[in-house]
């Protein structure tokens, strides 16, 4: 019994670990970025993704004209994501590029995710991705069962 109620504890810590990392690890779009991945729990209907898909996209490959990519749409006023192909590529100078997309769209590079050829999706877990990085989620998942377990203990304590 004791080896299952630290392996829970254990297993439990680590879920708390990872998902304060992936919290700390936030962009400006709320979306996490760990070294050249962006992790992005999808909300919305975009070529082959569906809501609920995670998806894990790297940001290392070189961006290339006929290449589809992911970028944030901040046009409409909220941070959205869309898929587009790439027309034609301006350098800005030597940090920055321009990518002209469909209806001669200018995008700056800091709006762009990564191609669509480098995206791994997995059904489903996005759901539970945004839940858990969500302000309700943790402080159901994370913050309450620890208040919990420190009033359980201070009880204890406080008995004998």
């Amino acid at each position: 019994m004791r080896i299952v109620k630290y392996t829970l504890v254990t297993i439990y810590i680590l879920f708390v670990i990872i998902i304060t990392a992936f919290l700390f690890t936030f962009n400006k779009f709320s979306n996490s970025v760990i070294g050249y991945k962006t992790i992005i729990g999808n909300k919305e209907i975009l070529d082959d993704y569906k809501p609920g898909d995670l998806l894990v996209v790297s940001n290392k490959s070189e961006i290339n004209e006929g290449d589809k990519i992911l970028f944030y749409d901040t046009a409409s006023g909220k941070n959205s994501l869309n898929i587009t192909e790439v027309v034609n590529i301006k350098s800005t100078n030597k940090n920055e590029k321009t990518y002209v997309i469909e209806n001669n769209v200018f995008l700056s590079s800091e709006y762009v995710i990564g191609t669509k050829d480098e995206t791994m999706c997995i059904p489903f877990i996005g759901y539970l991705y945004m839940f858990f990085t969500s302000k309700i989620g943790y402080l159901i998942s994370v913050i309450v069962p620890i208040v919990i377990y420190l009033v359980y203990t201070l009880r204890k304590y406080k008995k004998s």
